[in-house]
Formats: structure tokens, sequence, C-alpha cells
């Protein structure tokens, strides 16, 4: 079984985007991890807490989704929310380049180039996982043909890896019911949940995909 790193921005990106590929992954036996750089202390409160309850609030939702999600170990720097593409670039590639000498994956998951909704942070963490990744294998996140309207940024990388996720039942839905303070991205997790059909799309980045291949099923 590979190893699986999935280096996220925020609390409740892992259940968006990378859940069923966890879920999945460590329902089979397989070792997992889940950076995620950000605390989410920018974000929305829900009317729960304070904003600047907010962070620690946050990543307490995160641990309970990463339970749920069978996530095996949870690196959580703290960095701050929305601030990320202002980083030093080579103090962000340490973070990134430290969770994978700590967890030794062999696939690395992060978003594409367009940051799957144009956050700046989200396409930091493309930035800076692909800078570091050495010769790793980089899968971006992305999506199916019929949602690529929904996407802003830019347009998704075509995907080359259709993973069956089916087999964690609704544990993406239970995971992201951890987020308590975002609810409010109910609908737009609903609607993704839909179109994706018990899939999940990535594009294998690195290395480059054969243009004559047919897809995978598999990392």
């Amino acid at each position: 079984m590979k190893r699986l790193l999935v280096i996220a921005a925020h609390p409740d990106d892992e259940s968006f985007l990378f859940g069923g590929a966890l879920a999945v992954h460590a329902l089979a036996g397989g070792a997992t991890a889940l950076l995620c750089l950000t605390d989410g202390q920018a974000g929305r409160t829900g009317g729960l807490c304070t904003q600047d309850e907010l962070g620690f609030v946050r990543r307490r939702e995160l641990e309970a989704a990463a339970e749920v999600l069978g996530v095996g170990e949870l690196i959580t720097p703290g960095l701050m929310d929305g601030a990320l593409a202002g980083m030093d670039a080579a103090e962000g590639h340490e973070y990134v380049r430290a969770a994978i000498a700590s967890f030794g994956p062999d696939v690395l998951l992060t978003f594409g180039p367009e940051g799957a909704s144009g956050h700046d942070d989200h396409k930091t963490c493309w930035r800076w996982t692909r800078a570091v990744a050495g010769e790793t294998p980089v899968f971006a996140a992305t999506f199916p043909q019929a949602l690529w309207g929904r996407v802003r940024g830019g347009e998704p990388l075509p995907a080359n890896t259709v993973i069956d996720v089916s087999r964690a039942g609704d544990a993406k839905v239970r995971a992201f019911s951890c987020h308590k303070t975002q609810q409010d991205h109910l609908d737009l997790h609903n609607m993704m949940t839909a179109g994706f059909a018990g899939r999940e799309y990535y594009a294998r980045v690195s290395p480059p995909w054969p243009a004559d291949a047919a897809p995978a099923t598999s990392f």
C-alpha cells in the first residue's frame, strides 16, 4: 500500500476534495497523513465563536474530521489563513519538505494550479508542493468536466486518475459535518458530492502522464 500525504490550506479542504481518497486508503489499511497549513483563522465563524477564537475552534473541527477519514498523521503548523502567498517561498517550502521528510509518502495530493476556487492559499499549496516534491509523484485534485463551469481561478487540469471512493460510504459527508463553523458551505459541498458521484478526480502532474494512456483507477 502506498503512503498518501495530502497538502491542503484550510480545515475542510480535506473533506471537499481529498476525503474519499484518504478514507478508502485508510479502510484498505494504507497509511495516510494530512498537512493543513493554516487553521482557517480568517474564515467564517458560523456564529459559533469569535473571530479570535476561530483558529482554535477550526483546528478542533479538523481533528474530528481527520478521525472520520482515518487520517493517521495530522500536521498543523498554524500558518496564517490568507497569507500563504505573501510568505517567503523558501520558508513555505520548508513546511512541505518537513512533512515529506517526516511521513515519507509515496504519493502527494494537493490542489491544481487554479486552486479549485481561485483561492491564493490553494494555489500556493500547488506551487510549494511542486517545488519540493522531488521524485515523489504529485497528483492534483481536479473535477469532472460537468463541473468545470463552477471552478474559479482558471481551467482545471484534465483528469487522468479517477478513484472510486464509494467504498468509503458517507465518510466525506460525515467529515464535512465536523466543520460546524463552515456549514454555510453545505450547499456547495452537496453539489460537489453529487457531481463527483462516488469518485474523485486527479491529474498526475509528475511524472507527466503519457498523452496516449488511458485514465488510471488508483495512485
